[in-house]
């Protein structure tokens, strides 16, 4: 296997960069937290029923289960860690791993998931001056694993289950309402996006780089030129770095997929159990509700709000309203986002400052040193 060259230090933070350095400001989490509460509300009002919540049982099995919930989280981070620590071949200590994942969770929840995350990354792991090949590999591979999972699953849940699975109440494919409306068609676009991934990047990388500068020459385009250049590049790296990796790194990093969003999911699956200790426990009915978690996360895919806020609250009290009753279903979603997102975004506020103040003084000394150097 061949190694790369050693890597070269990043330049001063450019225009783009301060733009990405911008979005993960401390301040911008108002947005999404104005939009969660605002979801919280609605849900209030339209079906919060006091009676039901008094007839939750605060025990100590239910407490027990929402520890195990946040275990699962806890899992599902060391899991993504994992993966990033495999895709880089081991380029960071697992410790720097686990902090760059709350840079790369934390950027996803301030921005939309259509436009966010795994490109900030890719700013984030050049500025940690990993080499150029693995930094896009870790990116668009990571995009093709993630899409993967839910676009192979998904038919397999459906084989099994049918339209039930999709919806509550949903009897037949052509019981299209906005829900089922929506998963449709975002599965179509991610399954299209998941194909021209693995397309460009697996089966011929080549294509990639002349398709993307021959979109940057024409006239139209001219104002993104430079980017569509950069993304051809990036994606020839990346193909070049991917396709040099034995059998024993594509494992590794699937593994590390399906264990992150394995463990999401069951993390839901525990808090429906901590609400409502009636629902049974066998293997069929968690399962059926697990698949019906993976379509629902698949709707969520393109959220136009920053990391679903607001959405993703509105959306799971109604996936699981044939489990949990609709007037607490909001308890569960509270519990959920409360940990598995405002949770990232209160870790986040802690580490992200000393990230981006420590990039902005290293940029600042290389600009010196080669101003000194000219």
């Amino acid at each position: 296997m061949n190694e790369p060259a050693e890597p070269v230090a990043p330049s001063p933070v450019d225009a783009e960069g301060q733009k990405i350095l911008r979005s993960l400001r401390i301040t911008r989490m108002i947005v999404p937290v104005l939009l969660g509460v605002a979801a919280v509300a609605w849900l209030f009002y339209r079906q919060f029923d006091a009676e039901k919540f008094r007839e939750i049982e605060w025990t100590r099995a239910a407490f027990f289960w929402i520890a195990i919930a946040a275990l699962l989280l806890v899992l599902r981070h060391l899991f993504i860690s994992f993966r990033l620590w495999a895709i880089t071949r081991g380029y960071f200590s697992f410790r720097k791993c686990l902090e760059l994942i709350v840079l790369w969770e934390f950027s996803g929840a301030l921005t939309p998931t259509s436009k966010g995350g795994p490109f900030v990354m890719l700013f984030v792991l050049t500025q940690e001056k990993l080499p150029a090949g693995r930094t896009a590999a870790a990116v668009f591979y990571t995009m093709i694993c993630d899409s993967g999972f839910f676009v192979l699953t998904l038919p397999v849940w459906l084989l099994i289950y049918g339209p039930i699975m999709l919806y509550p109440g949903m009897q037949s494919y052509s019981d299209v309402g906005l829900a089922t409306g929506a998963f449709f068609v975002t599965y179509a676009i991610m399954t299209s996006y998941w194909l021209v991934l693995v397309f460009l990047l697996l089966i011929r990388p080549k294509y990639a780089r002349s398709v993307l500068y021959w979109l940057a020459a024409r006239p139209l385009l001219q104002r993104w030129a430079p980017k569509l250049q950069r993304l051809g590049d990036e994606f020839e790296r990346a193909a070049t770095e991917i396709s040099q990796q034995d059998w024993r790194y594509h494992l590794q990093v699937i593994l590390g997929t399906v264990g992150s969003w394995t463990s999401k999911f069951i993390m839901i699956n525990l808090l429906i159990i901590a609400i409502v200790p009636t629902i049974p426990l066998d293997g069929s009915t968690q399962t059926f509700i697990y698949a019906r978690l993976v379509a629902m996360f698949i709707i969520m895919a393109f959220s136009p709000t920053p990391g679903g806020a607001g959405l993703a609250e509105v959306a799971l009290a109604g996936f699981i309203s044939d489990f949990v009753p609709t007037g607490i279903g909001i308890v569960v979603a509270l519990l959920w986002r409360g940990m598995a997102y405002y949770g990232y975004l209160l870790l986040g506020a802690f580490i992200v400052p000393g990230w981006v103040a420590r990039q902005l003084k290293e940029s600042g000394e290389r600009s010196v040193e080669r101003g000194e150097l000219n």
